[in-house]
Parts: C-alpha cells; sequence; structure tokens
C-alpha cells in the first residue's frame, strides 16, 4: 500500500484529503507543519507527500527546499497546494523539486489524477 505524508496546519483540511485518499487505497499520515513533516521524514519511508503551503514555522516551500538539500534517495515526490498561488511560487516550488502546484481550491479529481501519474498506479 502506497503511504502519503500530508502537511498541513488546517486540521480538518488534513482529515477531509486523508478520507478521500484512504478511500482511493492510500495509507496516510498527517502533520501540522512543515518542521514537524521533515522530521517525520527522517524517521519513515513515504511514497508521495502533500503539503499546503502557508504554514507557520515552516512553509510548503520551505520544506521542499530542506528536502532539496538531502540525498535524492531519501526524497519522495511532492505536491504543492496553495491558495495564494504566484508564478513566483509556482516557480520557486518546481526549482526547489515539487513535481507539482495546484491551487486551492482544487478539483478531487486532478489531485488523483497527479498522484496516479506521479506514483504510476
Amino acid at each position: 500500500m502506497r503511504q502519503i505524508l500530508i502537511v498541513d496546519d488546517f486540521e480538518p483540511g488534513r482529515l477531509l484529503l486523508r478520507e478521500k485518499l484512504e478511500m482511493q487505497g492510500y495509507a496516510c499520515q498527517e502533520v501540522e507543519n512543515g518542521l514537524v513533516g521533515l522530521e517525520t521524514l527522517q524517521t519513515k519511508h513515504f511514497d508521495l507527500v502533500i503539503t499546503d503551503n502557508s504554514m507557520p514555522v515552516m512553509t510548503g516551500l520551505e520544506l521542499i527546499q530542506a528536502l532539496a538539500k538531502q540525498p535524492s534517495t531519501s526524497r519522495p515526490p511532492l505536491i504543492l497546494l496553495t491558495g495564494n498561488p504566484s508564478s513566483d511560487l509556482f516557480r520557486e516550488a518546481q526549482r526547489a523539486g515539487a513535481r507539482v502546484t495546484l491551487s486551492k481550491p482544487y478539483e478531487d479529481r486532478e489531485l488523483l489524477s497527479e498522484i496516479t501519474r506521479i506514483l504510476g498506479d
């Protein structure tokens, strides 16, 4: 079963996303910010990380940038979600290693399609 880490400070959003992904057969773990996400990724393997951008402590972009400095063998693919899209953010996220950046609100089928494409399921 594919493991997905959900990083978002908005608990209701994390729970809803987790529920939707688990209904699709994915195993999920949730954390509340990028720093906890980074710590979690140092101790556990995930096949994919879905992170919000705007969070206290460490943003999603900062998480992606921190992961980019790690050996490539320990970096899962990343999807960045943002409620404040900008071309600069999209470029920075891509440069740091995000596979996809989606604007909120996003369509569930669009996110699921990207997950399937990235994981090759």
